[in-house]
């Protein structure tokens, strides 16, 4: 073969490469960072595990405020502890003492 034709044909097995090159380059910048891309995907992965975060606190929260629901409709203890602590209600004839709590003093 004379060398004009292989020159020619060695210049075009390069452009085809780096066609292909440029091809691939685009494709992947494509699936990367486009709407439905890599990228995005990412994005979505993180956000789903921080809700299914939250749904199973909010799940919690939902079985412990049944539970005090329960507690408050059939429990006549809890009843009676949930008035003393947050109304400070006393039986007939008890007496309630307070005690004062002593301030510490921190020395230099």
């Amino acid at each position: 073969m004379p060398k004009n034709i292989r020159k020619k044909q060695k210049t075009k097995l390069n452009f085809n490469y780096y066609v292909l090159v440029v091809i691939t380059a685009v494709f992947i910048m494509v699936l990367v960072l486009n709407d439905f891309g890599l990228i995005t995907y990412l994005k979505l992965k993180n956000k789903h595990k921080a809700l299914d975060e939250e749904l199973q606190r909010l799940l919690a929260q939902q079985n412990d405020l049944r539970s005090e629901i329960n507690k408050l409709q059939t429990d006549q203890d809890y009843i009676e502890q949930i008035a003393r602590e947050k109304f400070m209600m006393v039986k007939p004839g008890e007496r309630v003492y307070r005690v004062k709590e002593e301030k510490e003093i921190i020395e230099n």
